[in-house]
């Protein structure tokens, strides 16, 4: 059975090794911080879609997850480092 430290090498390896998993996270935590400080003048283009941002920039939006997803596909764009967020003004719950 591997140790705790292998399986954490080993999934650091997965994603390109530490500093990688590093420049990632760092990249995915300022959008997301980039994405929720822009979210009320985000509302007034894409209120209920949903928006994709990467590097702290918004890179698509789409009325559908799907539409949303065919079009970062299209543009090539790493759908596992995206912060992608529905955005409306209506109440919604969220059940876990």
């Amino acid at each position: 059975m591997a140790t705790s430290g292998k399986l954490l090498d080993k999934a650091l390896a997965s994603v390109g090794g530490k500093r990688e998993f590093e420049r990632k996270h760092r990249q995915y935590s300022e959008s997301l911080a980039y994405l929720d400080a822009v979210t009320p003048e985000l509302l007034k283009k894409y209120d209920n879609q949903w928006v994709a941002a990467f590097n702290s920039t918004v890179v698509a939006h789409a009325p559908t997850y799907g539409e949303l997803a065919t079009e970062v596909e299209h543009r090539g764009l790493p759908i596992g480092e995206l912060v992608i967020k529905f955005l409306t003004t209506r109440k919604v719950i969220t059940l876990f």
